[in-house]
């Protein structure tokens, strides 16, 4: 982790150094450890760095007329190579690079500014342009500081909001500013701007067969993730834990540290209110493995005390409340901890969460495609009659006709009742989102809405709260699931591979749960996907009531007038005396007031 900005003016007066100090400061929590500065002619770049190990290049790295400034890790070649590679092959070097970054490139001779992002989107970048004025920084934040770019809400944009309770890169919730979508590369020169997409990623065909060597899959996959500990592990000399949650993917990463090193160490939080605490998992978990472990507790009031600084931090409403209880999480380690290894994109890669109803809902369209043609006929009839669109969705393309990715929060409907402008609903923006992330892909169905996940839901919502709030603690996190090796081998297996029939159930991630099959117990391996502890419906309706009103009347008495008071009203009512559970969409509007209240104009 480290923190990157930058001006650039293509032509005019340079940039003001004051400019450039307020935007170091603005990214200074991301790596307190050291800060460099180039300012040369009409580029100013700064670089705040977070030091794991002795010998590190200092940044920003200038060679010849080449200026990169870096956030991440580049495990195969060094910094210095990074850039002469660069100047050799331009963007086609990114497909050869295995590391987990975000940079920003200026050349000098063609005054051309390049800003790049790896495949998953594991370090955050943003920028802006106006006229020939350029700014970019690793969050949002630091340039709102900037006096020349306006904090006013994309109006276009809300609909996606409340539909996801995120927007999909290169979209953000501010007119000015803009985020450089994962496996994307952009280019800045003064005759324009072009995004190129430099990560294609080569996914199992449609109705590929299983791979001969099936039984062999578990241990390669198992090998691999080994391989990636260890990488992350050697590029360190920091204290190092596990977030360990009791499920799988983190079980199988602290395992692996284990067999690295002599003493693991695994984290876990604890939501006090939370009415199933599952931490018991977690604790079994590290035992089996013989490691030590630390149990953080918090309580709602903890997590309302920090909101607008976690939200502050975000730059953007937090997709979730759960990014209050990690921040309590990192903060409460830091003392320790610098480093953390996460599970994050294990569900995306190997199938988790939520995949096993998703595969038996395609299940049922495909049987009915395979009737035999009257029968087919009427069976569609019948369904539409019902209403039921799993079986009126095409077989091949079930994700997309279904408009599969990341949260469902306010239907079209549902957003006609609480938005005061009917152009600000935009019925069909789920498909406008998701159309073209599904057109980048042509697999089978599991597989494509992998592809969804991986492109949506997991740098907008997984990853980004989770590198915010830990740069907000002074912690980096690295991602074993997302290693360059991993992607590779997953994306050649079938989505039947991953999400396994067994009888008339599936096994979810079935080639990592094989892998660990006598390293841990079976109340482990079979346990049901949770994520981290989330105080949604229950807690809004006992100790949150005052919070939700509170939250919900100021959003309703919002000046700018977006939303409709007496319906925002109905949605508090109906939750708290019971009627209907609305915790998510109440949360994602209380999340978006904390943020107008925070960060907008």
């Amino acid at each position: 982790m480290s923190g990157l900005a930058g001006i650039i003016h293509l032509s005019g007066p340079p940039p003001a150094r004051d400019q450039g100090h307020q935007l170091s400061s603005g990214v200074a929590h991301r790596g307190r450890d050291d800060k460099g500065t180039y300012s040369r002619g009409p580029a100013l770049l700064v670089h705040r760095r977070f030091r794991c190990s002795a010998g590190e290049t200092s940044q920003p790295l200038c060679i010849h007329d080449r200026a990169m400034v870096l956030d991440g890790r580049i495990y195969d070649r060094s910094l210095e190579e990074m850039v002469q590679n660069f100047a050799e092959l331009g963007p086609d070097l990114l497909s050869q690079v295995d590391g987990s970054f975000a940079f920003a490139l200026w050349e000098e001779q063609t005054k051309t500014l390049w800003l790049a992002r790896d495949a998953t989107g594991t370090r955050p970048l943003f920028w802006a342009k106006l006229g020939n004025k350029i700014a970019f920084a690793s969050e949002i934040p630091p340039l709102l500081g900037l006096p020349w770019i306006s904090r006013e809400l994309a109006m276009d944009h809300v609909a996606e909001y409340l539909s996801f309770r995120y927007v999909h890169a290169p979209r953000t919730l501010y007119r000015d500013i803009q985020e450089v979508p994962p496996g994307h590369i952009i280019r800045i020169r003064e005759d324009g701007v072009r995004m190129e997409r430099w990560w294609s990623p080569t996914w199992s065909p449609p109705g590929s067969p299983p791979p001969d060597d099936l039984k062999d899959v578990p241990d390669r996959l198992d090998m691999t993730l080994r391989r990636s500990v260890e990488k992350r592990l050697r590029a360190s000399e920091l204290p190092v834990a596990t977030l360990l949650s009791g499920g799988l993917d983190s079980s199988a990463i602290l395992y692996h540290v284990g067999q690295t090193t002599e003493r693991p160490i695994g984290v876990t939080l604890a939501f006090t209110e939370e009415l199933a605490d599952e931490s018991a998992f977690a604790s079994r978990v590290a035992k089996v493995i013989g490691a030590d472990h630390s149990l953080i507790r918090v309580q709602s009031q903890d997590m309302i005390d920090v909101l607008e600084q976690c939200t502050r931090a975000m730059g953007q409403p937090l997709p979730t409340a759960a990014a209050a209880l990690q921040y309590l999480l990192f903060r409460e380690v830091r003392p320790q901890v610098r480093l953390l290894l996460s599970g994050d994109g294990g569900d995306e890669v190997l199938g988790g969460r939520g995949m096993e109803t998703n595969a038996s809902r395609i299940r049922k369209n495909r049987t009915l495609h395979r009737l035999p043609g009257p029968l087919h006929r009427f069976g569609r009839r019948a369904a539409r009659k019902m209403g039921s669109s799993d079986l009126v969705a095409s077989q091949a393309h079930f994700g997309r006709d279904r408009k599969i990715g990341g949260s469902a929060v306010f239907k079209s409907s549902e957003r006609v009742e609480i938005l005061n402008d009917p152009g600000m609903v935009r019925p069909g923006i789920r498909q406008i989102v998701l159309e073209p992330l599904y057109q980048e892909v042509d697999s089978d169905p599991v597989n494509e809405i992998l592809h969804v996940w991986q492109r949506g839901w997991l740098p907008s919502d997984s990853l980004a709260r989770s590198d915010r709030m830990a740069a907000m603690a002074d912690i980096e996190i690295r991602y074993p699931m997302l290693d360059r090796s991993m992607l590779a081998l997953t994306l050649r297996l079938p989505g039947p591979i991953k999400v396994y029939p067994k009888g008339l159930r599936y096994v979810t991630k079935w080639p990592l749960r094989q892998a660990m099959e006598n390293r841990l117990p079976d109340s482990i391996l079979k346990r049901p996907k949770r994520s981290l502890p989330s105080p949604l419906d229950h807690w809004l309706r006992a100790e949150g009531r005052d919070f939700l009103r509170q939250r919900t009347e100021a959003l309703a008495n919002d000046p700018s007038g977006i939303f409709q008071r007496p319906a925002i009203r109905r949605l508090v009512t109906d939750h708290l005396e019971g009627h209907q559970n609305h915790g998510l969409k109440l949360w994602t509007l209380c999340l978006f007031h904390t943020w107008r209240d925070v960060l907008g104009s």
